[in-house]
This record gives structure tokens, C-alpha cells and sequence, in this order.
């Protein structure tokens, strides 16, 4: 077993992460303490063999830098390293991307989905936002194809067990659809898996909306239910598919009132900004005989 590396301060993406990386290492330090002492090898899942690692950073390369959307790019990496191993990560995991340009260092969380270019073979890729000052952002929107970059993990808390609620009911804003996609294919994907799904997507405009053909599929799904709402329209021609479910309006607090009665076999996620986040927690707080069964992404 090796020496875990400590991280850097700017490692921390300072989003809240459960668990943070410094309580990964940590971890890992105990447990390689204890491999020194006891000079026996220790099993985790955390040492099994993956393209990307937890405890340092691994180098992949840009393959693939193309608009998903008129404000997100998707952007697919692959590690180049001669026998590297499969990359592998659970549904709603996180990786960090390394930041470091012009003496500023940081890191930043993004949802890694299934790389599916036909054209391009990748590990995985991202959703990227697009904002007009965002230093990180920016930068990972203008990379080129070649270009080299660091990342880490996976990390995240989130554990779905088929069959262990009767609806997961999820909240999603914006780029917060990226680890709700990867839940629900592997949900839809397992015949065994009998859990419903009920979907609140809420979006800035129509053409902002991301994974809109694959929620438009899911539709043929018997558990699976969406609607995405829209704070504006950006086209004047904007049309839906047959019985897409697409509202030109704000999702309403009252809307979710027809999910009533909420029982404990109801599990509900929120992925959005912070006051988003907090303002649907702080309703469903009150209506959620369990508590617990409310996760933040």
C-alpha cells in the first residue's frame, strides 16, 4: 500500500463535499498506518484498480470540446498513459479538476457522465456552464484537443439501492441534471429495479435545456415521469416534440403538491445552486417524515 499524498489547501473545492478529500486522506492514512503495523495488505474499494484516483492526481487529455447546448460545452477526456485502467465511478459521484494558470490555484466539481461520441473514444466527459467571468469555467470551455489537464477521484456519498424507496423524487437546476442523469439510467437500465422516478428539471430557457433527447426517451419508461420548467424563452419559433413536457414558466413550490402524501418511502434530491438547494429543502423539511431521506447534491 501507498503513502497517501496529503492534499493542497486549494485541492478543497470548498463546495461542502461529503466526503471532502482531506477526509479521504485521512482515511487513507489511518489505514496505511495500519498496513505498516500489521504489514498486511488492506482492502478497500478505494485501492481497487481505476483510471483515476482519489488520493492523487492523473493526467488526461482534451479528445473531444463541443457545445452541448448555447451556454454549456461538453467536454471528454481520456487518459493517455500506456496501460491505464478502465475509469469508473457510482452514479452521482464527483470528480475534481485542477485549476492552475497565471500563480491562481483551485479546484472545482464537476459530474462526470458516460462519454458517448461515437467519433471519439473517451473515459468520460462533463457539462460545463458557461458564465461570462468565470475564471475556471472559461478556461475549461477554450480547451483544444491535446490539451493536458489533472483530475481526482471519484468522491461522493450518495448510494442507490434498487427497490429501497417506492419514488425518488428529483430537483434539478441547470448543470444539476448531470449526476440525476447517471442515477436515472442506471435505474431504468436495471429490469429488476421497480423505483419510480419523478423529475422537476428547471432550466433558464429552451435552449439551455441539457439531455433533452435523452429525457424525451425516457419517456417510454413506464416509472419514469419529467417536466422541465423555463424561466424564459429565447426563440420566438421555440416548439415541442409530441407531449413533451416543457412549461414556459417557473416550477412553483405548489407544484409540488400533488406528490402528497410524502411517506418514508419517498426519497427526494435537490441539485442546484445553494439557495435553490436550501429554499426546496426548507419546504420539503416539513413535509418529509424522514428527514434523512432528503439528499443535496
Amino acid at each position: 500500500m501507498e503513502k497517501p499524498v496529503e492534499p493542497a489547501k486549494e485541492d478543497c473545492c470548498n463546495s461542502g463535499c461529503n466526503p471532502c478529500i482531506f477526509d479521504i486522506y485521512e482515511r487513507q492514512l489511518t489505514k496505511y498506518k495500519k498496513h505498516l503495523e500489521s504489514g498486511q495488505s488492506v482492502n478497500d474499494n478505494i485501492l481497487q484498480k481505476n483510471g483515476i484516483s482519489q488520493l492523487k492526481y492523473t493526467i488526461f487529455n482534451v479528445v473531444k470540446n463541443l457545445p452541448a447546448c448555447h451556454l454549456h460545452n461538453c467536454i471528454t477526456f481520456k487518459n493517455v498513459s500506456e496501460g491505464s485502467n478502465k475509469v469508473w465511478w457510482k452514479p452521482g459521484d464527483h470528480f475534481l479538476y485542477k485549476f492552475n494558470e497565471d500563480n491562481i490555484a483551485c479546484t472545482r466539481a464537476y459530474t462526470p457522465i458516460e462519454a458517448k461520441n461515437e467519433q471519439t473514444e473517451g473515459d468520460f466527459s462533463i457539462i460545463v456552464k458557461k458564465y461570462e467571468h468565470g475564471l475556471v469555467s472559461t478556461h475549461l470551455c477554450n480547451l483544444n484537443e491535446g490539451d493536458t489537464t489533472l483530475w481526482r477521484g471519484p468522491y461522493g456519498h450518495y448510494e442507490h439501492e434498487p427497490n429501497k424507496f417506492n419514488r425518488i423524487i428529483m430537483i434539478a437546476q441547470g448543470t444539476g441534471i448531470s449526476p440525476f442523469i447517471t442515477i436515472i439510467n442506471k435505474i431504468l437500465n436495471n429490469e429488476d429495479d421497480m423505483t419510480k422516478i419523478i423529475l422537476f428539471y428547471c432550466c433558464k430557457c429552451d435552449n439551455s435545456i441539457l439531455f433533452r433527447d435523452e429525457l424525451y426517451a425516457y419517456k417510454s419508461y413506464w416509472n419514469f415521469k419529467y417536466n422541465i420548467y423555463l424561466s424564459s424563452t429565447s426563440t420566438t419559433n421555440f416548439v415541442c416534440r409530441y407531449q413533451e413536457p416543457i412549461n414556459k414558466h417557473k416550477l412553483m413550490i405548489e407544484y409540488l403538491y400533488n406528490l402528497k402524501p410524502f411517506v418514508k418511502s419517498d426519497q427526494i434530491l435537490i441539485c442546484g445552486a445553494p439557495i435553490f438547494n436550501e429554499s426546496y429543502k426548507t419546504y420539503l423539511k416539513s413535509e418529509v417524515p424522514d428527514i434523512d431521506n432528503i439528499v443535496l447534491f
